[in-house]
C-alpha cells in the first residue's frame, strides 16, 4: 500500500525547480499530469517492471501515465528460461499493481531475437549460460562478434527443426498471451526484425534467430497465434530507427513498409506499428512525421513505444557510453526540450492515428540510456525543461 503522502512528495519535488537546467523555475501551475494534457488525443505511457520502486516513483507513474509497458519482465527469456519453466512473478505483480491503480498494461514482447533463451532454437535444450541482458561479449583478441555470431555461440549443438521451433514459439505465445488475456491492452508481437543495414528494396530481415530457424513467415504465424490467444488485444510490430529514410522512402523505413505490406497480404492480424523513438537532438523530424503518415496509409495505427531524447553523448544509445564526470551544460537541456516539444507537436497533428506515446522509463535514474539524461524527470524525479515543453505542446 502506498503511503498517503507519496503523491504530495512528488508534486513538491516537481515544484522545486532545478536552476541547473538553465531555467529560473517551473511554477506550481505547470505541474499538470502528462496524461491529463493529452487526454482525448492519445495515451501517455512509461516503461518499467516496478520491482523495488519507491513510493515516490509509483506515485509518479500513477499521476502522469495512462499505460505501462514492462521493460524486461515479459520478454521471452525472463518468462520462459527453460521448456518446462515459466517465471511470471515480476510480471504478475506489475499487472496487479496497474489494475489496482487504474493504469493499463501493454505487453512487451512475445518474440524477439534478443533476450530469448537458447533452448528455443536447440535440437536438444540445455541450460543457458548466465549473461547480462542485451550485452554481447567483448573479444580482446579480434573483432567483436556480430549479433548473428553471438546468437549462434549461445546455441549448443545442432539447431532445432523448423517444425519444432514453430511449436515452441506457438506454445510460448499461447501461454504468455493467454495468461494475460483481458488484462493487457495489446502486445508487441514481434520486435526488431529488420537489420540495421542492407538493401532497402527488400524486407531486410535479420539472418539469424527465428528468421533462420523458421523463416520470414514466422512473423505472420506469431500474429495469428497472438490473436487466437487474446482476440481483444491490439497487436503491433515494434522496431527502432524505422522512421529513418521516410521522407525519401529509403533506408530502414522503406524495408519496414515492404514487411508490413507482406504481413497484411498474408492475413496477419496486425493492428499497428510501434516506432520506438530512441532519439537525439539531431533526429530528422521530417522522417518522424512522414513515417507516421506512411504507416497510417496502410490502415495501421501508430504508437511511439520507447521514447527518449538524449541530452548528451555522440552515440544514440546507451551501450558503450561511459559515465560522465562533467555536468551536462544547461543549453543541452534546452535543446532537448526543443526537440521534445517539436515531437509532441507532430504527435498532436496526427493524434487521429496515434494511440499512445510511451517513454522508456520514468526518470534518468530508471533509463537504459544512463548518463545521457534522456527523459523528462531527473534522477530525483524533478521535472526538467523537457517536461515543461511537453506540457506546452499539449496545451495548443
Amino acid at each position: 500500500m502506498m503511503k498517503k503522502n507519496a503523491i504530495v512528495s512528488v508534486v513538491l519535488c516537481a515544484i522545486v525547480a532545478a536552476t541547473a537546467y538553465g531555467q529560473t523555475n517551473i511554477d506550481a501551475t505547470s505541474i499538470t499530469a502528462l496524461k491529463d494534457v493529452y487526454a482525448g488525443k492519445f495515451l501517455v505511457g512509461a516503461a518499467g517492471d516496478l520491482k523495488d520502486y519507491s513510493d515516490a516513483e509509483l506515485a509518479n507513474i500513477k499521476m502522469h501515465y495512462d499505460i505501462l509497458t514492462p521493460e524486461n519482465c515479459m520478454k521471452p527469456e525472463p518468462t520462459h528460461p527453460m521448456p518446462d519453466t515459466y517465471n511470471f512473478e515480476t510480471a504478475d505483480a506489475m499487472v496487479e499493481w496497474c489494475e489496482q491503480n487504474d493504469v493499463q498494461v501493454w505487453g512487451h514482447t512475445l518474440a524477439w531475437h534478443a533476450q530469448t533463451a537458447p533452448w528455443f532454437f536447440q535440437e536438444v535444450p540445455t541450460e543457458p549460460e548466465p549473461r547480462r541482458p542485451h550485452m554481447r561479449p567483448g573479444n580482446t583478441d579480434g573483432p567483436r562478434p556480430t549479433m548473428a555470431e553471438f546468437w549462434r555461440s549461445r546455441i549448443k549443438g545442432p539447431l532445432a527443426s523448423r517444425e519444432v521451433a514453430m511449436e515452441r514459439l506457438k506454445s510460448h505465445i499461447m501461454t504468455v498471451a493467454g495468461r494475460y488475456k483481458g488484462r493487457v491492452a495489446g502486445w508487441d508481437v514481434f520486435n526488431e526484425s529488420i537489420a540495421d543495414s542492407g538493401d532497402c528494396t527488400t524486407e531486410n530481415l535479420r539472418t539469424f534467430s527465428w528468421y533462420q530457424v523458421v523463416g520470414p513467415d514466422v512473423l505472420t504465424m506469431a500474429f495469428k497465434w497472438a490473436r487466437e490467444s487474446d482476440p481483444d488485444a491490439k497487436l503491433y510490430y515494434n522496431d527502432y530507427n524505422i522512421e529513418q529514410g521516410a521522407a525519401e522512402n529509403t533506408g530502414k523505413h522503406a524495408s519496414s513498409i515492404i514487411l508490413l505490406k507482406r504481413l497484411i497480404a498474408e492475413g496477419a492480424p496486425i493492428d499497428g506499428v510501434g516506432i520506438q523513438g530512441h532519439w537525439h537532438p539531431d533526429t530528422n523530424l521530417k522522417d518522424v512525421e512522414q513515417a507516421i503518415i506512411n504507416y497510417a496509409s496502410l490502415g495501421l495505427q501508430v504508437a511511439i513505444t520507447e521514447l527518449d531524447v538524449t541530452a548528451t553523448g555522440e552515440n544514440s544509445g546507451a551501450f558503450g557510453f561511459g559515465r560522465r564526470t562533467e555536468p551536462i551544460p544547461p543549453e543541452n537541456y534546452e535543446k532537448q526540450a526543443e526537440v521534445y516539444k517539436a515531437l509532441f507537436e507532430i504527435f498532436n497533428r496526427h493524434s487521429d492515428v496515434i494511440d499512445r506515446v510511451t517513454f522508456w522509463g520514468i526518470s534518468d535514474r530508471r533509463s537504459w540510456r544512463w548518463g545521457q539524461d534522456a527523459l523528462l524527470f531527473d534522477r530525483e524525479l524533478r521535472p526538467k525543461p523537457a517536461f515543461k515543453a511537453v506540457l506546452e505542446a499539449g496545451s495548443k
